[in-house]
């Protein structure tokens, strides 16, 4: 795979991490202003329903992390941060 295929790749591996943690800050945002303002419920949602989401919001992204945030090269842990350079794993130019 050519240093520009694996840029293009893990762009996509990124752009798929940043929609999967917006999602997540989505499902969690009702369950903060719940807790800040003191409301039961949100857009007629208990509490109960909105901290299920969030946690199902956590779920999908810590699968993502542990199944899908891979090196398009040699298919391990890159490392963390949305900003790598280079994999940890291999040493491969990421962006």
């Amino acid at each position: 795979m050519k240093n520009e295929e694996v840029k293009k790749e893990f762009a996509k591996v990124i752009l798929n991490a940043k929609i999967v943690a917006f999602l997540f800050f989505i499902l969690l945002t009702p369950n903060i202003v719940m807790k800040v303002k003191g409301l039961t419920e949100i857009f007629g949602q208990s509490e109960q329903t909105w901290f299920n989401a969030a946690i199902a919001g956590f779920v999908l992204y810590l699968g993502f992390t542990i199944f899908l945030w891979k090196c398009p090269k040699c298919g391990k842990f890159p490392g963390r941060g949305w900003f790598r350079k280079e994999c940890a794993s291999c040493g491969v130019e990421l962006s």
